[in-house]
C-alpha cells in the first residue's frame, strides 16, 4: 500500500484550494454546459473546479470534458461511482410496480423489465437473505426479498414489491438487511478503474472518491490513483458515518452528498449531521464540501426559492468549504444563472462567515450531539412512538465472533421456542429487555407485572436448564446457545435461580389446573433459569423468514410511508370479515395513518391455522382488498404464552416496540378456554396509566341481515337478535372440515376458495395436536 503525505501542498489543486479562504464553487458538467463557451462562461465566474456523474456518463464522455476543461483552464476533478448499488438497464425508460407483485432479481447483467431486474455490481443478490429491504431511489419503490433458492440454478432471486411505483434506470439502491450486515462491495468499479487511468494520464490531480466506508476504501484509492491525486472522500452511507473519524484521518477532503446519505438516513437528520461531519473535519483541519440540492428548484426555474437561499449560506456557515451544483448545472435550463446566483449567496455569506462565533457555535452543536450518540442514533429524530424503556435493543453481533472460541464454550441447547424468543430479544422486540431474565426481574414481573427498574412488563422472559447442566456454568462466565445448525447467540451468564412451578402459575395464570397449557408448560420446565444479556450471532431459520420484519425495519417502512400514528393487530387465525371491520374501524376511529397486521406464527393450540394459510389470506388482502398504502403486513415469529389479560398487555408492548401508537384488543384476546372472564383483556388496561400505548376495544362483531353490512355489538346494543349473523374463527373451521364455504358476509370469497382447495388436496391447513 502506497504511504501519501496527504498534506503536501506541491500540487497545484492543493495549494489553489487552499490559497484563500473563500467558499469554492465545484460545478458538473452534462448537456447543459457541453461547449467551450459555457465552461469560459464558469470560469469567467469563479467556478473553481468541474466535474462529470460518472454514474450517469460513459467514459468517452469523461474524455470529452478532460479535454474541454483543460482548454478552457479550470481544473477537473475526477468522479467515481464508488460501492453503491444500483439497478441496471431496461428494455423501456421506465417500468410500474404494484404492492404485492413478485419480480426477479437477477445477479449478472441483463436487460430489465417488469419480470426481473438487474443489481450491480454483480455479486450484490448473491449477499441478499429472505426479509432484505431495498429502497430503490428517492420515494419510489420498495422490494422485500423473499426467496433465495434460484440464486444457483437461475442467477436470480426473487423479491415482493412492498411498495409501488415507477422504477427506471440505473437507480440508486439502499438496503435495510434484517441483520444489519455489512455487503461486501468494491471499492472502486471496474469503470472507475478504466476513469482513474483516463485521469492519470490527462494530469489529473483530484479525484472526488464515491462511498468511502472506511480507511481501506481511502487507501485502496489512493494506491490505484498512484498518489497521484488528492482524495476528496464522499460522506454518503451510514458505514462512512461509522468509520468517520478514520476516514478523516486519511483523507485530504470530505465532500458531504446529501442526496445519497439521505437514502440511508432519515432526512431530517441531514442539517445537523452536516454540522456534526464538518465539525469532526476542522478538528483535523481537513476541508469538507457539500453536495446535492442546493439549488434545485432552478433546474427549472430562473429564481431559487427562500429555502434554497437560507440553506447554501447555512452551509457556508457551518463552515464547508466548497459547496457543488449537481442537477443544476449538468441538465438544468439555467446553468449559468445558478453559478450566478451561488456568487450572491457566497459574497452575503462571506460578510459574516470569518467570524468566531459562528464556528464555534457550530462546533458546540456538533459536541452535544456528538454526546448524545445523534450521528449513529435511530431513535433521535423519530416521530414515531418511542420504544418501551426508551430506546429500542439491539444485541445482534455485526461481525462474526471467534467461531472457534464460541464452540468451546459450555452449550446451552434451544427449543424452537426459546430461539425465537433469543432473536426476539436480540432485534429489540422486548425491549428494554436485553436477555433472559434474572431472578429480580422475574419475581418482579410475577408479584407487580413490572420490571425490577419499574417498566410495565407482564411475562416473564426465561431460560430453563437441567440440574447436571446449571451444575457445570459459572455466572460471569459465557455460554453458547445453541440450534440445530450451531452456535447461534452468547449467553453472557449473571445468574442462575431456581423457580417454584406452584407460584409461578398461581402468579402468571391464576391457577394451577393442569388443563390450562400455560400451567402445563410451566410445570414441563426444568427448576433451574439462567439470567443474563444475550448477543445474537445469527438469526433462526424459518420458512417464512421473508416476513418477518425486525421493529428497526418496520419502523422505517412506517416513516418512509409518512405515517406517525400506526394501529397494530394481533392475530393467530385467517382473516375473517369481522377482523376486516375491526381493523378498518379501528384506523377510523383513532384517525391512525396506517395499519400493521402482525400474526403469530410460532407455535399454536390445535385447531388453529398453519401460518402458511394466514400468510396467503393476507396477501389476497394487500394486493385485492385493503386501501392503497395503508396496510402493512408482517409476520411475528413467537408463541402464545396463554397467559390471557397479561398476554395482552404483552402483546401490546411489543408492537409498541415495532413503532404502533395503538393497538387492537378485541372480546377474549389471547383468552384461555374458560380460564379468563371475555372482558379481562380490556379490563387490565385500565391498571396501567404508563403503558405508552393506546388500547382500541371492540366487543363481538356481527352482520346484519336487515342492515346489509357488518356492526360492533358495543355501538348496536338494541339490535334484535334475530338479525344478527355471528362470525368466529371456531364457526369458519367448523364450516371448512365440513367443505363448506363460509358465505361472503361471512369471509371473502377469494381467501375461502383458497382454503375449501388447500383442504380438498389434503394439506394441513390446521394445527394438528
Amino acid at each position: 500500500m502506497l504511504s501519501i503525505d496527504r498534506f503536501s501542498n506541491a500540487r497545484r489543486f492543493g495549494s489553489l484550494i487552499m490559497e484563500t479562504e473563500a467558499t469554492k464553487l465545484i460545478a458538473t458538467l452534462g448537456p447543459a454546459t457541453n461547449t467551450q463557451e459555457h465552461l469560459e462562461k464558469m470560469k469567467g465566474r469563479g467556478v473553481d473546479f468541474v466535474r462529470i456523474n460518472l454514474s450517469h456518463s460513459s467514459l468517452d464522455d469523461l474524455s470529452f470534458f478532460i479535454a474541454l476543461a483543460k482548454k478552457v483552464g479550470i481544473p477537473f476533478m475526477l468522479d467515481t461511482e464508488g460501492s453503491q448499488i444500483r439497478t441496471g438497464n431496461l428494455d423501456t425508460a421506465s417500468i410500474s410496480l404494484e404492492e404485492g407483485e413478485q419480480i426477479k432479481l437477477h445477479d449478472q447483467p441483463t436487460e430489465g423489465n417488469k419480470q426481473g431486474i438487474a443489481l450491480r455490481p454483480a455479486g450484490t443478490v448473491s449477499q441478499l437473505v429472505p426479509g432484505d429491504l431495498l429502497y430503490i431511489d428517492f420515494d419510489s419503490v420498495i422490494l422485500r426479498v423473499s426467496d433465495t433458492s434460484t440464486l444457483k440454478s437461475g442467477g436470480y432471486s426473487m423479491a415482493t414489491v412492498v411498495a409501488g411505483g415507477t422504477l427506471g434506470r440505473n437507480k440508486a439502491v439502499a438496503l435495510d438487511t434484517a441483520f444489519g450486515k455489512h455487503f461486501i462491495l468494491p471499492a472502486l468499479s471496474e469503470k472507475d478503474l478504466s476513469a482513474i487511468e483516463i485521469g492519470l494520464r490527462e494530469g489529473v490531480e483530484c479525484i472526488a472518491a464515491s462511498f468511502m466506508r472506511s480507511a481501506r476504501f481511502v487507501d485502496e484509492v489512493r494506491s490505484a490513483t498512484q498518489g497521484k491525486m488528492k482524495i476528496v472522500s464522499k460522506i454518503e452511507c451510514t458505514d462512512a458515518l461509522e468509520h468517520l473519524d478514520e476516514i478523516i484521518r486519511s483523507s485530504d477532503y470530505l465532500l458531504i452528498d446529501r442526496g445519497d446519505l439521505s437514502k440511508e438516513i432519515p432526512i431530517e437528520k441531514i442539517p445537523l449531521v452536516q454540522k456534526m461531519v464538518i465539525s469532526a473535519a476542522h478538528a483535523h483541519d481537513t476541508p469538507v464540501f457539500v453536495a446535492t440540492n442546493l439549488l434545485e428548484s432552478m433546474v427549472k426555474n430562473r429564481r431559487p426559492t427562500r429555502a434554497e437561499v437560507h440553506d447554501v449560506i447555512a452551509t457556508i456557515l457551518d463552515g464547508a468549504a466548497g459547496l457543488t451544483l449537481s442537477a443544476e448545472t449538468a441538465i438544468g435550463a439555467h446553468p449559468i444563472e445558478c453559478v450566478n446566483m451561488m456568487n450572491r449567496l457566497r459574497a452575503q455569506a462571506s460578510l459574516v462567515q470569518h467570524q468566531q462565533h459562528y464556528r464555534k457555535a457550530t462546533d458546540d452543536a456538533a459536541k452535544d450531539l456528538q454526546t448524545a450518540n445523534y450521528l449513529l442514533s435511530d431513535d433521535s429524530s423519530t416521530t414515531l412512538i418511542k420504544p418501551h424503556g426508551g430506546f429500542l435493543v439491539d444485541r445482534i453481533l455485526r461481525d462474526e465472533p471467534d467461531m472457534e472460541y464460541v464452540r468451546s464454550l459450555p452449550k446451552v441447547a434451544l427449543d424452537e421456542e426459546r430461539q425465537m424468543d433469543v432473536e426476539q430479544i436480540a432485534v429489540g422486540t422486548f425491549s428494554p429487555i436485553e436477555g433472559f431474565m434474572g431472578e429480580n426481574d422475574f419475581q418482579s414481573v410475577l408479584d407487580s407485572m413490572r420490571l425490577a427498574s419499574g417498566e410495565v412488563w407482564t411475562i416473564p422472559i426465561i431460560l430453563d436448564v437441567p440440574k447436571e447442566t446449571a451444575a457445570a456454568l459459572e455466572p460471569g462466565s459465557d455460554v453458547a446457545l445453541w440450534d440445530d445448525e450451531g452456535p447461534m447467540a452468547i449467553l453472557h451468564l449473571k445468574e442462575k435461580y431456581i423457580h417454584q412451578a406452584a407460584a409461578t402459575n398461581q402468579k402468571l395464570y391464576g391457577t394451577e389446573n393442569e388443563e390450562h397449557p400455560g400451567v402445563r408448560w410451566i410445570n414441563s420446565l426444568h427448576p433451574i433459569l439462567l439470567g443474563g444479556e444475550i448477543d445474537l450471532i445469527r438469526r433462526r431459520k424459518s420458512d417464512y423468514k421473508e416476513y418477518e420484519l425486525t421493529p428497526r425495519q418496520a419502523r422505517r417502512m412506517f416513516e418512509e410511508r409518512g405515517w406517525t400514528t400506526v394501529v397494530g393487530f394481533h392475530t393467530r387465525n385467517v382473516i375473517h370479515r369481522s377482523h376486516e371491520f375491526i381493523q378498518l374501524e379501528a384506523m377510523k376511529r383513532t384517525h391512525c395513518d396506517g395499519l400493521f397486521v402482525h400474526p403469530v406464527i410460532g407455535k399454536k393450540k390445535p385447531g388453529d391455522f398453519n401460518a402458511k394459510y394466514i400468510i396467503g389470506a393476507y396477501e389476497q388482502m394487500i394486493r385485492n382488498f385493503y386501501p392503497r398504502d395503508k396496510v402493512l403486513f408482517a409476520t411475528y415469529a413467537t408463541f402464545s404464552r396463554y397467559a390471557g389479560p397479561r398476554e395482552a398487555i404483552f402483546t401490546a408492548l411489543c408492537r409498541k416496540n415495532f413503532g404502533c401508537t395503538h393497538f387492537i384488543v378485541g372480546r377474549d384476546h389471547t383468552g384461555v378456554g374458560n380460564f379468563y372472564d371475555p372482558k379481562a383483556a380490556h379490563e387490565i388496561f385500565s391498571q396501567f396509566d404508563d403503558l405508552g400505548i393506546e388500547p382500541v376495544f371492540f366487543d363481538k362483531v356481527f352482520y346484519s341481515k336487515k342492515l346489509g353490512y357488518h356492526v360492533h355489538e358495543g355501538d348496536h346494543q338494541e339490535h334484535d337478535e334475530a338479525d344478527k349473523m355471528h362470525i368466529s374463527g371456531t364457526e369458519a373451521r367448523k364450516l371448512f372440515e365440513a367443505s363448506t364455504q363460509p358465505p361472503e358476509w361471512f369471509m371473502r370469497p377469494e381467501i375461502s376458495t383458497a382454503i375449501i382447495q388447500a383442504i380438498r388436496n389434503k394439506e394441513s391447513v390446521f394445527v394438528s395436536k
